[in-house]
């Protein structure tokens, strides 16, 4: 059978309106046209679909079955059509986030609990299996936007300046080392050295050690630990000293026997980038609200004033996309690091 859409359409209007003349004018065909369509979808059919009692129109036993199709498959668009601006206004859509750092992943819920709010039939999930290699994870198509310090040459990964930080030294109080204010590479002989764990297949040699292996400086002992909690712990008890990012080791100054020293202007900064290979609109809109919270603003606000704020940050009014990350804030949404599994959010 030869039957197009608008044929569904003729049938459960003329359905609803009675006649011929005000289907033509809710359709804006012409009486004629109408009644040319629908004389060609009865030929088609080899049935009526309606019987003429004087100017109305009374759907026959076979119009009645043909307009139950009709109203599925009109509905069936309207829903389609529904769906597809959803996606496209960044209402609807699916959304999976990695981190290239676990500590990372506990200031990460509080810009999804804001961008829930704003988009709550975002279906987000994080992939903390991607952690290690979330370039590789993106580049597969298996994760949207990568939180990432290690940027991949590639013209399909595009790279969004997020925030930066500053890698400092922890720091014994009764340590020698403590007496500095600058620490340079070099002060690591001969020290009892602790360091995160990572994977040297992937080729992402941490900022430090290659600075340790290039300029030829030996620690006593190298110590691998996975989690923040316990290095900060063994560095308090006077086991050793430890490299971190400022924010990650700002909660733990309190009530403990330790000290932060910055490392030298040349090494201790870091540049975050938010790495993408779509550019959705639900993308677009989780990018927006990385900015917003690392330039400072509140994400707390009510929903007409976060919607007001949100168009203000998306025109480039509010501040600069790299900023320093609010360490009060990151320090009350961070807890000790976990069995990290996936989450859905």
């Amino acid at each position: 059978m030869n039957i197009a859409l608008h044929h569904f359409k003729l049938v459960d209007t003329i359905s609803k309106e009675g006649t011929l003349t005000k289907a033509a004018e809710t359709l804006h065909l012409t009486q004629s046209a109408l009644s040319h369509q629908l004389k060609e979808l009865e030929r088609e059919l080899d049935v009526e679909i309606f019987n003429r009692k004087g100017k109305r129109l009374h759907l026959s036993e076979q119009g009645y079955r043909f307009l139950r199709s009709s109203e599925k498959i009109l509905a069936e668009l309207r829903s389609l059509e529904e769906d597809i601006n959803n996606y496209k206004n960044g209402k609807t859509s699916k959304l999976s986030i990695s981190m290239q750092c676990y500590t990372a992943y506990h200031w990460l819920p509080g810009i999804i609990k804001y961008y829930k709010r704003r988009w709550p039939d975002i279906n987000i999930q994080i992939l903390s299996d991607a952690t290690r290699r979330p370039l590789e994870y993106l580049m597969n198509g298996d994760l949207d936007i990568g939180i990432i310090r290690t940027q991949m040459v590639n013209t399909k990964i595009r790279y969004e300046p997020i925030f930066e930080d500053s890698l400092v030294a922890i720091i014994n109080k009764d340590h020698p080392l403590a007496k500095k204010s600058v620490i340079e590479i070099a002060d690591f002989r001969d020290e009892e050295l602790i360091l995160p764990l990572y994977d040297p297949s992937y080729q992402d040699t941490p900022v430090i050690e290659s600075l340790i292996q290039a300029q030829q400086v030996k620690p006593k002992t190298l110590h691998r630990i996975h989690y923040t909690d316990a290095s900060i712990e063994m560095v308090s008890a006077g086991l050793g000293i430890t490299v971190m990012a400022d924010w990650i080791v700002e909660p733990y100054l309190k009530d403990r026997n330790i000290v932060t020293r910055p490392l030298h202007h040349s090494v201790g900064k870091r540049s975050w980038y938010a790495a993408t290979c779509k550019q959705t609109p639900a993308i677009q809109n989780f990018l927006e609200c990385l900015k917003m919270y690392f330039s400072g603003a509140d994400m707390t606000v009510e929903e007409n004033e976060g919607e007001s704020i949100l168009i203000q940050h998306t025109l480039g009014k509010a501040s600069s996309p790299i900023s320093t990350p609010k360490y009060g804030r990151m320090a009350a949404n961070y807890s000790a690091v976990g069995d990290t599994r996936n989450y859905q959010y």
